[in-house]
């Protein structure tokens, strides 16, 4: 595997701190247990943890979040070796809100970032300290923290009123929609809170019926990759840790009926996008925080980044579609090159 994208603790690259000191027992507390196995870094499981690290880095060396701000997840199809976990009967126990019931992910596990987490620390800490995998248990109501914390007989000891490791506090939007919409392809999110997006979601360009037609006139792909699946779902501001907002997010990324969006926008908070790996949902995040970036900055300086029209949008589109269509059954339906040839294309887009 590249060593860019595995955390450096699964390969052995970077070592443990030895027994007894300072940093060895502040790893304990954060939920590192030194009798379990490592993760494989080419496990499934591994390569999400590699894969995380990467994005926590990028995004902040690029400057996409507020601070390190925001949060990922992945639900596992394969299930991680006991060996590696706490064992099942000392793990934590924990409850859902009752507005959530996921007895779909009955016995599965699902990878998170923890509560508080730094993303860009993810690929230069050791996974443990940053990161946890929940075990749903089969009423789909409870669930087991089964890596990243200490066990219930740590806990207990705790006297000095130190709130426990936790997932993040969104937690409840990931599962529902694993649950829900996992053979669609929604196998890893990401929520970031990037920068540009929250800055044009404060301006006149904020408005849900502008907000993406705004975006997608400054790079002629967006319509190309985005309108069959209704762009970005807008949702009004609200509370990001309450379930309403897990079920609406829901309703977006579902889309009614049309092909499932790929990513939110949770006014004045952040993205939320999802993909078949965390990779994959990361670019999603990342090119409309690049537009917004190049939007913002364009207009700071006093350039005219004049976005495109409807009209030229609307031509990049129908030229993209007749070349997709073109016929490639026989060489002898390709006209000569050196033939004039009449084109629509009045704003000649290549």
């Amino acid at each position: 595997m590249d060593s860019t994208l595995a955390n450096p603790y699964l390969t052995n690259t970077l070592t443990l701190p030895p027994p007894q000191t300072y940093r060895y027992r502040s790893w304990q507390e954060r939920g590192y247990h030194p009798d379990l196995r490592p993760i494989s870094s080419d496990s499934e499981c591994g390569t999400l943890i590699g894969q995380m690290g990467w994005v926590g880095a990028h995004a902040h060396a690029h400057e996409y979040l507020w601070a390190t701000a925001g949060n990922m997840g992945a639900v596992l199809t394969e299930s991680v070796e006991d060996a590696c976990l706490i064992p099942y009967e000392v793990s934590p126990r924990y409850q859902l809100p009752p507005q959530i019931v996921v007895k779909g992910l009955a016995g599965r596990h699902v990878l998170l970032t923890k509560s508080g987490s730094r993303l860009d620390m993810i690929g230069i800490e050791h996974p443990a300290l940053n990161l946890t995998l929940i075990e749903v248990e089969p009423d789909g109501v409870h669930y087991r923290m089964r890596f990243g914390t200490p066990d219930q007989t740590a806990l207990g000891l705790n006297r000095d009123g130190v709130a426990p490791p936790a997932p993040t506090s969104e937690m409840f939007h990931y599962l529902l929609i694993f649950e829900q919409l996992e053979s669609q392809g929604f196998n890893a999110l990401v929520h970031l809170q990037p920068k540009f997006l929250n800055l044009i979601s404060r301006t006149e360009h904020g408005a849900p019926d502008r907000f993406y037609n705004f975006l997608r006139g400054y790079e002629p792909e967006t319509p190309i990759i985005y309108d069959a699946s209704s762009g970005i779902g807008f949702v009004e501001e609200r509370a990001p840790g309450i379930p309403e907002l897990s079920y609406e997010s829901l309703r977006l990324f579902q889309n009614g009926g049309s092909p499932e969006r790929y990513i939110l926008y949770w006014v004045g908070h952040g993205t939320f996008s999802r993909g078949s790996d965390l990779l994959d949902a990361y670019k999603h995040a990342e090119y409309f925080e690049a537009a917004a970036r190049m939007a913002w900055e364009a207009n700071q300086q006093t350039v005219k980044a004049q976005a495109y029209t409807e009209e030229i949008v609307s031509c990049i589109l129908r030229e993209f579609n007749a070349n997709r269509g073109v016929n490639q059954n026989s060489d002898a339906d390709f006209q000569d090159p050196d033939t004039p040839v009449h084109s629509e294309n009045v704003y000649n887009y290549p």
